[in-house]
């Protein structure tokens, strides 16, 4: 199996946000949630919308007896991603966000999760394949990219170790800025 690593451009998220959204608001849902949460896929897949909806609006996080690891923040891209999404249908509370096209009583498989990334991949014209660890992994590498502690990407991934999730994210010992902490007391 080929080790795949975080999508680093702007211009191909990008792409690829247009590629999924053109193909299903679902489809854009599962990369927008992905790319700006880090979670696992299991827990995404059998997300509902009462887990992300309480009296009628929008949580700010996903609590960690749902995403198996840490609570969550879902920040604006996610619930403007949401709302689109919404749009388009009901407001039950049990149904699954990333349901089959014929029953929303069943999350999509990790296969068709895998069939989805693939094909956008190739449409959006990207050089390397992608898979849902691209996925996480472009979290971490944009959080940390964005001044965010490894020790918190770390938490979120429940990584054992910060090497591990240096490694996971693509980010060598020579990436890492010197640390100053300038103090004048």
């Amino acid at each position: 199996m080929n080790s795949v690593g975080p999508i680093q451009s702007i211009e191909q998220i990008d792409q690829l946000k247009k590629v999924l959204l053109e193909r299903s608001k679902r489809d854009y849902l599962l990369f927008v949630l992905s790319i700006n949460t880090g979670m696992r896929l299991a827990p995404l897949l059998h997300l509902t919308l009462g887990h992300v909806m309480k009296n009628g609006s929008m949580k700010e996080y996903l609590e960690a007896s749902i995403t198996e690891t840490t609570d969550v923040y879902l920040n604006s891209e996610v619930k403007r991603a949401l709302l689109l999404y919404m749009s388009e249908h009901g407001s039950q509370d049990s149904f699954y966000l990333f349901h089959t096209k014929k029953d929303v009583a069943q999350p999509i498989t990790r296969q068709q999760v895998h069939r989805i990334l693939s094909q956008a991949g190739k449409n959006a014209a990207l050089k390397h394949p992608i898979s849902f660890h691209s996925l996480r992994k472009t979290f971490g590498y944009h959080a940390f990219q964005q001044g965010v502690a490894v020790s918190l990407i770390q938490k979120i991934y429940g990584h054992a170790t910060r090497s591990e999730t240096l490694k996971y994210i693509g980010i060598n010992s020579n990436q890492i800025p010197k640390l100053k902490i300038d103090v004048h007391l």
